[in-house]
């Protein structure tokens, strides 16, 4: 004879299964290297200006001579 699953199992299973679902939907972390001293480094501009987005803050580029291509990695502040 088999006895049916309490509720709390159950309720935490289907806690467990959408606590994982929510997290594939999301969108990935940026990809941020701290060098030190407030000075941040990504993969991409887009990276950079997504990481900087997350706390509201200007992002400025550190070597404002070139102007960074679509897949260059940056190093930037976030002021």
């Amino acid at each position: 004879m088999r006895l049916p699953m309490p509720r709390f199992a159950t309720r935490s299973l289907v806690l467990g299964l959408l606590v994982v679902v929510a997290g594939c939907a999301s969108h990935p972390a940026p990809r941020v290297t701290r060098l030190g001293n407030g000075v941040f480094q990504s993969p991409s501009p887009r990276e950079a200006e997504a990481y900087c987005r997350n706390f509201g803050a200007p992002m400025r580029y550190l070597d404002p001579k070139l102007k960074p291509g679509p897949d260059t990695e940056v190093t930037y502040r976030c002021d």
